[in-house]
């Protein structure tokens, strides 16, 4: 049984979109922010990702009929590439070893 699709798009300003069969949410993906669609039917899942013009399907078969969550690409990428710097910060292993007094004579 298949539970999601994922579809990618030669298009402009929509990347690609993914469509869980089971919770009915589409996730949209643009080039600077992501919109998850909530109780989407299959039918105009079917539609919108068949079209010629996803950006026009989507103005056509999901806006203004289901509710919506924009989700900011640009700030997840931000918080990763901190997260990033946090761990590959530049250091020493030496810095995180007990002073010379406890360690075990070898």
């Amino acid at each position: 049984m298949i539970t999601s699709t994922i579809s990618q798009y030669d298009s402009s300003t929509l990347k690609s979109a993914t469509y869980n069969y089971k919770h009915k949410t589409l996730t949209v993906h643009f080039n600077h922010a992501t919109y998850v669609y909530n109780g989407v039917s299959r039918s105009d899942f079917e539609s919108f990702n068949s079209a010629e013009s996803q950006g026009k399907a989507l103005n056509e078969f999901i806006k203004g009929k289901y509710d919506f969550e924009k989700v900011n690409e640009s700030t997840i990428k931000t918080e990763l590439t901190g997260l990033v710097k946090n761990i590959t910060a530049p250091g020493s292993l030496l810095d995180e070893l007990p002073p010379s007094d406890y360690q075990l004579d070898n």
